[in-house]
């Protein structure tokens, strides 16, 4: 992640949050979305995050997955390590869900 993205996120944020539970900063919330923008669902957490992955349709995983929307909320709240893990996964249609899931698990 280019070092203007860490600093928007770091000021815009409140700071990196440290626990799995630990709920994003009011309005920052990832906003889980279809290619055509209908909103499916918002995590404030990885907890829920993960949810989302495991209950949303394919292609709002896929639209998340392919356009590397995961990195930069992960990165705010402080699970560096894992963005870039999930932001270095090969998107495959048919593993892309249980990628996901399983990177998420390690936190």
């Amino acid at each position: 992640m280019d070092s203007k993205k860490v600093k928007y996120y770091e000021e815009h944020a409140g700071g990196p949050a440290n626990m799995i539970g630990e709920n994003c900063p009011p309005g920052k919330e990832f906003i889980f979305k279809m290619p055509n923008g209908k909103v499916v669902g918002r995590a404030k957490n990885v907890h829920e995050l993960a949810n989302l992955v495991k209950n949303s349709p394919q292609e709002a995983v896929l639209f998340h997955a392919k356009g590397k929307h995961f990195e930069p909320w992960l990165f705010m709240l402080g699970k560096k390590a894992i963005a870039s893990e999930l932001n270095r996964l090969q998107v495959e249609e048919k593993t892309i869900r249980d990628d996901i899931l399983r990177t998420l698990q390690k936190i």
